[in-house]
C-alpha cells in the first residue's frame, strides 16, 4: 500500500468513533444500572446521581467504569431522562469491539457530543488505535469527530501516523468519510517497509480520493527521498506526486541511492 494512501484510513479509525457513542434511542427505550463500591446517591431535587467507588455504569450497549461518575437527569412525562453524564479518574468506556480510556469524559444526550480529556486517553476498534494528549471529541449531530494533542495512530499493518490535530467530517447518513484534515507535524511511517512522509498539512476529499500534502513535504522510500512544497497521491491510480513552488522560488528535489543486493543466506 503506498505510503501516503495511509491517510485515507486514519480517518476512517477515527470516524468509527460515531459507532462508539450512546445510541440514538429515545432514552426510555433501555435502562440505566449503576453499581458502585463506595457510595450511590439520588439527589432528587437537583436532579442528578452520584456514584462513587469502582463505578459500572450501563447504557444502550454501552460500560462505563470511572471512579467518580455523574449523571444528570430531567424529569418528563413520568420518566427519569438522562441529560448528560460526567466520568472522572480511570474512565474506560467500551462498546462491543471498541473502547476508550481517559481522565475526564463527558456525553451530552441532547447535543449528541462525546468528549474525553486530559493529559491522555485513547481510542480502539477494530480499526486500530488513537490515542491523544489533549482530547478526543465527536459530534453526533454535526458529524465531526476531532483528536488533538500529539495525536497518533497505529493501523493494524503496523503503520504510524502522528498529528497535532485531526479532524474529520461524515456524511450525515451513513456516516462515511466526506472529508479529513491532519494539521501540524505530519508524519505517516511503517519502520517494517522503510517508508516515511512528513508535512505541514494534509488534507482528503472523498469525492476526488486525492490526498492533497502541504508544507515542507518530504517522502521517502528506503533510500530515495523526494522534498517539495505539496505532494498529491491519487488513489485511484496510486501516483503520487511532488510539485514545487515557482512563486516563492522552491524546487523540487529528490536523492535516489542504490539499494545494495543481499547476500545469499543473509
Amino acid at each position: 500500500m503506498p505510503t501516503n494512501k495511509i491517510i485515507l484510513i486514519v480517518f476512517i479509525l477515527v470516524a468509527s468513533f460515531s459507532q462508539f457513542v450512546w445510541a440514538k434511542k429515545n432514552n426510555n427505550e433501555s435502562e440505566l444500572t449503576v453499581e458502585a463500591d463506595e457510595s450511590l446517591e439520588w439527589f432528587e431535587k437537583e436532579k442528578y446521581y452520584l456514584a462513587k467507588g469502582n463505578v459500572i455504569l450501563k447504557k444502550d450497549g454501552v460500560t462505563l467504569k470511572a471512579n467518580i461518575i455523574k449523571a444528570d437527569y430531567i424529569f418528563e412525562d413520568g420518566e427519569n431522562i438522562l441529560k448528560k453524564i460526567i466520568a472522572e479518574d480511570e474512565v474506560i468506556l467500551t462498546k462491543e469491539k471498541t473502547r476508550a480510556t481517559g481522565q475526564y469524559m463527558t456525553y451530552d444526550f441532547n447535543d449528541k457530543i462525546a468528549k474525553i480529556s486530559g493529559p491522555f486517553q485513547t481510542f480502539s476498534s477494530p480499526s486500530g488505535y488513537l490515542e491523544s494528549k489533549k482530547n478526543i471529541i465527536f459530534d453526533d449531530v454535526n458529524n465531526k469527530a476531532e483528536a488533538e494533542g500529539n495525536v497518533k495512530i497505529i493501523l493494524l499493518n503496523k503503520t504510524t501516523i502522528y498529528a497535532d490535530n485531526v479532524k474529520a467530517n461524515f456524511e450525515p447518513t451513513n456516516k462515511s468519510l466526506k472529508q479529513a484534515i491532519a494539521l501540524g507535524n505530519v508524519i505517516i511511517e511503517n519502520k517494517a517497509k522503510d517508508r516515511k512522509s512528513k508535512a505541514d498539512f494534509g488534507v482528503y476529499n472523498a469525492n476526488d480520493e486525492i490526498i492533497r500534502l502541504t508544507g515542507n513535504v518530504v517522502i521517502i522510500n528506503r533510500k530515495s527521498k523526494l522534498l517539495g512544497s505539496k505532494g498529491i497521491t491519487n488513489l485511484k491510480t496510486g501516483i503520487s506526486n511532488i510539485i514545487g513552488d515557482r512563486k516563492n522560488k522552491k524546487r523540487v528535489r529528490g536523492t535516489f541511492s542504490p539499494i545494495k543486493k543481499q547476500k545469499k543466506g543473509d
